[in-house]
């Protein structure tokens, strides 16, 4: 079954989006088959990932737009029953080298169903532990090395199943306050899920035979799944041709790792590096990026890569490859 990673943070503007789709091209250019998931009702990943045409295809019909995307996934969980539907409609990403199950802004609505499945677990049927772990049937499904989850900054019922149902989950942060206070929520909100499942396993109604086939296990792959974390870069001021601090993000920043501490009881067997390194400040790469709908690495003249963006380019390339690779390490890829 392929490795599942899940990039998470339930604080939003951290380049969560930017990472995950970056890290995919990335291993798709060292030959891992990869599929994207778009779990984030906004479909950031998917608008990054698929051109315009392709997109706008997906959504311009309604009706239509369920069925070719994550959403259609979920439709036997929608009507209440307890299955993952995986004749699934995959979108090519030529210039990513991945496929994408696009997301779609009624996720959202999913919430409801999810949360009701969960209480359906914690007394006992089998429908709602079923429901609760339809990411392991998704992944399972999917004829791929690697899927990757991108989530939106949520703490509710869909990002739940996807963490819960992840191998690993990786946290991009920012030298602010408020990433601080996330990497607490982070640990504090997933150590209750772990023991509510434990003791929900513990009381299931299912036999031996029917907990094999659905495969629900007392552990959890993401007890032991954080992959690390990474910072993004501030814009630092310049005097006289040297760079100043700027003394609130760094006093953050030195943080990070104290903050991360609630983070550790679930660390990877094969985390290596708990920060995986700081990702540049990309300027305009980024809106370029999404414009070509292509990874930082692969930007061309073509794409609008000019005179000293091609240095700061090959830069940028080099930082990224290398918490790639780390990230990679901690992933056991």
């Amino acid at each position: 079954m392929a490795t599942s990673i899940a990039f998470f943070n339930n604080k939003g503007g951290v380049g969560k989006t930017t990472l995950a789709c970056n890290f995919a091209a990335f291993l798709a250019q060292h030959g891992y088959k990869v599929t994207v998931a778009d779990c984030d009702p906004q479909s950031n990943a998917t608008q990054l990932l698929l051109r315009e045409e392709t997109w706008e295809s997906i959504y311009e019909n309604r009706n239509d737009s369920e069925r070719r995307t994550l959403l259609r996934a979920l439709r036997h969980i929608r009507a209440g029953d307890s299955g993952v539907e995986t004749d699934l409609e995959l979108h090519r990403s030529f210039r990513f080298g991945v496929n994408v199950l696009a997301g779609h802004p009624s996720l959202s609505a999913v919430e409801d169903r999810l949360s009701a499945s969960w209480a359906e677990f914690g007394s006992g049927f089998l429908g709602g532990a079923r429901r609760s772990l339809w990411v392991r049937e998704l992944v399972r499904s999917l004829a791929d090395d690697v899927v990757i989850f991108d989530l939106g900054p949520s703490l509710g019922a869909l990002n739940r199943s996807v963490l819960i149902g992840s191998d690993f989950f990786f946290t991009p942060v920012a030298p602010d306050l408020f990433s601080l206070y996330a990497l607490e929520n982070i640990g504090d909100w997933l150590e209750g899920w772990i023991k509510l499942y434990m003791d929900y396993v513990a009381r299931l109604d299912a036999t031996i035979d029917q907990r094999a086939e659905f495969e629900i296990e007392s552990f959890l792959p993401v007890s032991q799944g954080w992959a690390g974390y990474s910072v993004q870069q501030y814009v630092a001021k310049t005097s006289k041709g040297k760079i100043r601090s700027v003394q609130a993000y760094d006093h953050y920043k030195q943080e990070i790792p104290e903050r991360a501490g609630k983070l550790k009881r679930f660390e990877a067997p094969s985390l290596v590096y708990r920060e995986v390194g700081v990702v540049p400040n990309m300027f305009s790469m980024i809106p370029m990026a999404q414009t070509a709908h292509a990874p930082i690495a692969d930007l061309t003249t073509e794409d609008g890569v000019r005179g000293a963006q091609v240095t700061q380019q090959k830069r940028y390339v080099e930082q990224l490859t290398t918490m790639f690779e780390h990230l990679k390490t901690n992933a056991a890829l």
